[in-house]
């Protein structure tokens, strides 16, 4: 059986299981604590509104599925927790039928920690997603839980819409629970649960600590909000305070309510600190995010006071935690306190710090040459053996596009080589033609004349993004916001692959075509067109070159990440360069020079990295 075929079969095989065991839970007082809620009539079924916790279940690892209606696309939040163990410590999913179908947290994982609904610190790619909420209907939501991580299914929609990775509460097992509104907004039917012992999902993605995260803090016990200035060095509370070291997660965040309740409704805060060592005077840019207030001091002086909370700097804000904003340290040789004063509404409550000029490097790699000027959007590099000259396509300069020629040793050759291009992307060198995608079609480029000979038009084509070729002379092409890669054989173009995930970055081996997408690598068979997936990379990610290394393959995520890949899918990050805004795009890898060439777009550089 077909390796792909085969995990398929064997991740489906819970789920018949758990149809056929299902355990319908009925809203009636022997089953649930119904204290804060209410069972009526609604849309023609007996349902529950308000908030409740099923009596004497324990789930750890199986399936919770749930009718849910709303009214009008109102501000109701109905969700599901669960593995709760208290009133205070839970999982949640829930929805906000108001944001639908237009915004990206219409769906949000939540935990919560000593009674504090943290929804303004996890958010973004793996933690929110879109949804279609339509009211006055009954609308399904399944989550599948197993270990850390856990799925989310809407409806009809065969694939989760939500992948949560890693639950912040780790393992545990607790009940159920529903909790939604009482003012006729929001309604929940038909529950369904089902506890599997060893249910396994898909394994997920290794995922690296955030570049430059300061990891290391003390906080502070937690103390009323009334009457704290923030304009002042609180020296008196610094001295008397009980410290206790904290570490922050994988992204640099310290959620504070992991440690410490809240105890006035009027507003909390707390003091967390770090010491920051440095060999000479210098300077450090920091980027960091809060919530809710904060006043940030260096060696007691204050350097930055914020306010990010709920709606406090328009309707709409929502004061969600990142690295949004950013401050200079001016450090002294020596150690440097680094304190903050926090103080929290509602939400969620934390901080992250990191540096922002740092950048990781791979011992394997070490900085060469780097072309600063001239170019444009750089996109996708090709390597010319023939001439041992790189090709660059600058992707926009308002409607004056270029390719720019480069020698391997970082000289621009000519800067404006090939004009007349729209918004060129992908390249390809066979002998002494170069393939070009861009807005026109496929074109083809007599490198000794440095001219454009042939175009191919791609009717149907929504955005072409990269080509390869095979040993056949057949073309692929990626078509990215249709999902789809063409194939260009004898002067026909017709859909290869469909139905993918923004497939980008193309690579032609001997037997099969890897494909990029939005956080997967595959190898499709291009005899059959079967693929497999060869690896997953983290939430968000976007895969935008791929080249072979004798040993294995290098992959580059647009958002600036560059990872090796050995022949069984393991993954070594070898550059980060997240943290300073630089992109990895298309890059190129020239083996016998073992040089890494990588565009970095809206930076507008190229940049040389020898690999060992």
């Amino acid at each position: 059986m077909h390796r792909t075929l085969l995990i398929f079969f064997l991740f489906l095989q819970p789920c018949f299981f758990i149809f056929a065991q299902r355990t319908t839970a009925e809203f009636t007082p022997e089953r649930w604590d119904l204290g804060r809620a209410r069972v009526e009539e609604h849309l023609g079924r007996q349902v529950l509104s308000g908030t409740a916790f099923l009596k004497e279940v324990s789930l750890k690892d199986g399936v919770i599925e749930v009718d849910i209606a709303t009214t009008n696309r109102t501000r109701s939040y109905p969700g599901v927790l669960f593995r709760v163990q208290d009133t205070a410590s839970y999982e949640r999913f829930y929805i906000r039928p108001h944001r639908s179908p237009f915004y990206d947290d219409v769906l949000q994982y939540g935990p919560t920690f000593n009674g504090v609904d943290s929804w303004q610190l996890y958010n973004g790619p793996g933690l929110t997603a879109s949804l279609d909420v339509l009211p006055d209907r009954w609308n399904r939501l399944k989550i599948v839980v197993a270990g850390t991580q856990a799925q989310v299914y809407w409806n009809d929609v065969p694939e989760p819409v939500l992948v949560v990775d890693e639950l912040a509460r780790g393992e545990s097992a607790g009940t159920i629970g529903l909790i939604g509104p009482m003012d006729g907004t929001a309604f929940f039917s038909d529950l369904r649960y089902e506890a599997i012992a060893g249910l396994l999902l898909p394994p997920a993605a290794p995922r690296e600590a955030t570049c430059g995260i300061i990891p290391d803090w003390e906080i502070s016990e937690s103390f009323g909000a009334l009457g704290v200035d923030f304009t002042k060095y609180p020296g008196e509370a610094v001295a008397a305070a009980a410290w206790k070291p904290v570490t922050a997660d994988a992204r640099g965040l310290v959620d504070i309510s992991r440690y410490h309740r809240r105890k006035s409704r009027a507003g909390d805060c707390i003091l967390a600190r770090t010491t920051l060592a440095v060999q000479d005077d210098s300077s450090l840019r920091l980027s960091f995010g809060y919530s809710d207030i904060v006043t940030v001091f260096l060696n007691g002086q204050p350097l930055f006071s914020g306010n990010a909370t709920y709606q406090s700097r328009d309707r709409s804000f929502l004061g969600i935690v990142g690295y949004q904003d950013e401050l200079y340290l001016p450090l002294k040789k020596g150690d440097n306190e680094l304190l903050l004063l926090v103080g929290e509404t509602m939400g969620g409550w934390g901080f992250c710090f990191r540096r922002a000029d740092e950048v990781f490097v791979h011992p394997s790699l070490e900085k060469g040459w780097s072309v600063k000027k001239g170019l444009a959007l750089p996109e996708a590099v090709a390597y010319d053996p023939k001439r041992d000259a790189c090709y660059v396509s600058n992707y926009f300069n308002e409607g004056q596009e270029f390719l720019s020629k480069i020698s391997s040793a970082g000289q621009v050759i000519e800067k404006e080589w090939l004009k007349g291009l729209r918004m060129p992307t992908g390249m390809l060198v066979k002998g002494d033609t170069l393939y070009v995608v861009d807005r026109s079609g496929l074109n083809l480029v007599d490198i000794c004349r440095g001219a454009v000979t042939k175009t191919i038009p791609l009717p149907g084509v929504r955005m072409a993004n990269d080509v390869a070729m095979d040993r056949s002379g057949n073309l692929y092409i990626s078509d990215t916001p249709a999902g789809i890669v063409y194939r260009y054989s004898r002067g026909k173009l017709e859909p290869w692959l469909e139905n993918l995930s923004r497939p980008n970055a193309l690579f032609c081996e001997k037997q099969r075509l890897l494909v990029g997408q939005n956080e997967k690598l595959i190898a499709a068979d291009l005899q059959s067109g079967v693929f497999e997936t060869l690896a997953v990379f983290t939430r968000g990610s976007n895969i935008d070159g791929i080249e072979a290394d004798g040993r294995g393959y290098l992959v580059g995520d647009h958002h600036g990440k560059l990872y090796r890949l050995d022949d069984r899918g393991n993954r070594t990050l070898l550059l980060d360069t997240s943290n300073p805004g630089e992109k990895i795009a298309d890059f190129a890898y020239i083996h016998k020079l073992k040089l890494i060439l990588i565009p970095t777009f809206d930076a507008n550089s190229l940049t040389a990295y020898a690999f060992q």
